[in-house]
């Protein structure tokens, strides 16, 4: 698989990890995953929200790509790309309505 067929993978997920409707339930979670030691900032523990967010959209999205790649034996890298892509948008259909009203198109 070539890298830089990871960077609209990447893209997609940041955006879901910023605009997800499940960013706010990973917030008020913070008390569970977030490190004590680190400072309690609302701004912080946010990114740190969008960022497991963002990681979680490329590890799931991920699977059906990795399952495909295992099925096939890694003969099509663009396909298995594409899936990833694919899967990625998938899970990023709930930020939309966030997207839009950030962007102002609502």
């Amino acid at each position: 698989m070539n890298r830089n067929a990871l960077v609209p993978i990447m893209a997609v997920a940041i955006v879901n990890g910023i605009f997800s409707p499940w960013l706010l339930a990973v917030f008020v979670l913070y008390p569970i995953w977030y490190p004590a030691w680190l400072p309690q900032y609302a701004q912080l523990v946010y990114m740190a929200s969008a960022l497991i967010l963002s990681t979680l959209t490329i590890m799931v999205s991920g699977v059906p790509a990795a399952i495909h790649e295992r099925i096939s034996g890694g003969a099509n890298p663009a396909l298995t790309t594409s899936l990833w892509l694919a899967g990625a948008l998938v899970l990023t259909v709930p930020a939309l309505p966030n997207v839009m009203l950030a962007l102002g198109l609502r």
